[in-house]
């Protein structure tokens, strides 16, 4: 009780008119951020690197933008009244975040030199400060993360390959039966979940806070309320968790609204001839709407398993519609023109309010929906286990009744 009662005290003292002055009085008003990067691209490609910085809402804004200078480097002076998530896009190839509450450096690769080239996330070490490195670690474990996950994924489809083609079950048996030390999302959990309570009173902690309110889970959206909360309390000048707070009820109200059983949300969206389409059409069929983009390496990997499944069951009902979120026309024409994909293709005309009205970030996602209209169940990521899920409920003709979580399968590129 004494240690409640003090750490009270300690925290209206903190809170007081004089402390909460002397609190902003010592924020950094100008921060500079300087960065080198290895390879430069072609001519006649971008050589821009653009600043941006996180306001709490869905998408950062754009704050500042300079060239690369021929001497491969980079510089931005930052004036702000508080410190804040800022995100480096560097000529589309890096995308760096860091805690602008110190000067900040950061050397990068920039343009992809390899002869296939796939924008996967990496991983780069901002110096800054001991809270910035609250962003470093979320990072890494990220991007170890990622990395991991896709490897996992491709072992296990080799493996099936492996005795398919011929060969013993031993490996496959091997992967499915070994209960391994912490799986993948389980280690990532866990390392994540010790940096949050060890910067749980920093107001850095928002930069994770960011993608974890499952809006669907109860227990973690109370969870995330109560640290924002806390921020908020803490942090007046903290602005960012306010607006953070109001997205993410926003978006959990938005979750609700695509559960099974639920209406799939209206669409409009050009179709390669600009003419405009929606889903009512479909009515009566299933219909696996698919969101990719060009750029996105898991998407285009998906599409041969999916036209695999389409020409399979497009007898028994189920059409398939890809709805692009590129925003690169040309880019988005080639691709489709590469693929071949024999189903209609939609391009969407606001990448953000698209995946702010069917809540993913992360690409490929898709939704199945029944023959009425309704949604069945939402898959992030192209799996044998996504697509086995799918024919097995237009086997049995299943209807959008029962409630079910998201499916997610990894790998699939964040956005």
């Amino acid at each position: 009780m004494k240690k409640i009662v003090m750490r009270s005290a300690m925290l209206a003292l903190l809170l007081t008119p004089a402390a909460l002055m002397a609190q902003k009085a010592t924020l950094p008003k100008q921060v500079t951020v300087k960065g080198t990067v290895k390879f430069a691209p072609p001519e006649g490609q971008p050589r821009k690197i653009w600043l941006s910085r996180d306001n709490g809402a869905s998408k950062p804004e754009v704050v500042d933008s300079v060239e690369l200078a021929p001497d491969m480097t980079y510089k931005f002076t930052i004036k702000q009244d508080h410190p804040g998530i800022y995100k480096l896009n560097v000529m589309y190839w890096d995308h760096i975040s860091f805690w602008s509450d110190a000067n900040v450096t950061v050397n990068s690769r920039g343009y992809d030199t390899a002869k296939i080239k796939m924008k996967i996330p990496h991983f780069y070490f901002v110096e800054g400060s001991s809270d910035n490195n609250f962003i470093n670690q979320t990072e890494l474990n990220n991007t170890n993360g990622y990395l991991r996950s896709v490897e996992e994924y491709n072992e296990e489809y080799f493996a099936k390959q492996h005795k398919e083609k011929g060969g013993d079950s031993a490996w496959i048996t091997y992967l499915k039966t070994r209960k391994r030390y912490n799986p993948m999302r389980e280690d990532a959990q866990q390392r994540q979940d010790l940096l949050m309570k060890i910067y749980k009173d920093r107001p850095v902690l928002i930069y994770a806070l960011r993608g974890m309110s499952g809006m669907h889970d109860t227990t973690k959206y109370v969870e995330v309320m109560q640290h924002l909360d806390r921020l908020i309390a803490r942090y007046p000048w903290l602005t960012e968790a306010k607006t953070m707070k109001a997205t993410i009820t926003k978006n959990r109200e938005q979750m609700m609204r695509l559960q099974p059983g639920q209406p799939v949300p209206s669409i409009r969206y050009p179709d390669a001839a600009g003419a405009m389409q929606g889903l009512e059409k479909y009515k009566g069929k299933y219909v696996l709407v698919d969101f990719w983009a060009s750029w996105c390496g898991p998407c285009r990997a998906a599409i041969p398993k999916v036209k695999e499944l389409y020409e399979q069951y497009k007898a028994k009902g189920l059409e398939v519609v890809s709805v692009s979120i590129d925003t690169d026309k040309n880019a988005w024409r080639k691709a489709m023109a590469d693929e071949k994909m024999p189903w209609e293709q939609l391009l969407s005309d606001n990448k953000d309010k698209t995946m702010e009205q069917f809540q993913f970030s992360g690409i490929p996602t898709l939704y199945l929906i029944d023959r009425e209209g309704k949604i069945v169940t939402k898959f992030t990521g192209y799996s044998p286990e996504a697509e086995a899920e799918v024919k097995t409920l237009i086997d049995k003709g299943t209807a959008a009744v029962k409630p079910a979580g998201e499916r997610k399968s990894i790998p699939a590129v964040a956005m």
